[in-house]
């Protein structure tokens, strides 16, 4: 909900403010239409990544070239770039095409209403800013995977088993556990887990790509590091779901036990009942 907020005023000021930003001057305005494509971006994104920065940085580049001729294609261009980094993590080439689709007719219509209410009144203007917002943010009703899941998944597609088949679990698992609550300190020695598990998934890929073949003999050094870190990203893999089960485990016993509901219920079926057999006994 929160990220969805993001993003609705982040598009309200990207086009809110598109129109105004020429009165900085030519270097001013420019750094000025950059800063807010990029905040742009990373809002569709969810995420810190390069993608996302070089997307924003390349729309608002296009956006004002384009804007200048056609408001609805400049908007276009620039949501759609602004999305490019949630589109690659859409998983499936359907839902990615429509996503895109939704992006650049979001974008497109945005600008255009953006465009069409410029010089109307206060309160109409910002109705129609709110409007363009919740266009823009049309592409977050196709599902894309979490940023970390895909990394891990196009990780695992690099290597062999048994690391491949740990990163693919550890993907999994991040894509079924975003939704369940855990408390401070859990969340933070989680967190730290996930990274070390990136980090050793990248390491694994080096590795792979670097390590030197079997010697005569024996194996070369890199086999032993190779199997070291397999079992690292399988115990870490494994410690994270015994994490979230133990958390669900909680929950579903406090669930379990909370049956205040369910005595007032019976509390409350029971006088119902009793005022049921004091009325016929009135009536007897």
């Amino acid at each position: 909900m929160i990220r969805k907020l993001s993003l609705l005023v982040a598009a309200a000021c990207v086009f809110g403010a598109s129109p105004y930003v020429g009165l900085l001057g030519h270097v001013g305005g420019s750094l000025a239409l950059l800063g807010l494509a990029l905040l742009l971006a990373l809002a569709a994104s969810g995420s810190f990544s390069s993608l996302a920065l070089a997307g924003g940085a390349m729309g608002a580049f296009a956006g004002t070239v384009l804007g200048s001729v056609s408001p609805a294609v400049g908007g276009a261009v620039l949501v759609g770039l602004a999305f490019a980094e949630r589109t690659v993590r859409v998983r499936t080439a359907s839902s990615r095409l429509v996503h895109v689709g939704a992006a650049v007719l979001g974008g497109a219509l945005a600008a255009s209403l953006s465009s069409a209410y410029l010089f109307a009144p206060l309160a109409v203007r910002l109705v129609a800013l709110v409007v363009a917002g919740v266009l823009v943010a049309l592409p977050l009703l196709i599902d894309a995977d979490d940023p970390l899941a895909h990394v891990l998944e196009g990780t695992a597609a690099l290597l062999p088993d048994p690391a491949k088949t740990a990163l693919a679990d550890g993907a999994e698992l991040r894509r079924n556990v975003r939704d369940i609550p855990l408390d401070r300190d859990s969340a933070k020695h989680v967190q730290k887990t996930w990274q070390a598990l990136l980090r050793l998934a990248e390491a694994r890929v080096r590795l792979e790509r670097t390590r030197s073949v079997r010697v005569l003999g024996g194996a070369s050094p890199a086999e032993a590091v190779v199997k070291m870190v397999d079992a690292k990203i399988s115990d870490h893999v494994t410690a994270l779901s015994r994490a979230y089960t133990a958390v669900d485990t909680v929950r579903a016993a406090e669930l379990g036990l909370d049956d205040v509901a369910l005595k007032n219920v019976e509390s409350t079926n029971e006088s119902l009942d009793e005022v049921s057999r004091a009325m016929v006994d009135v009536k007897g």
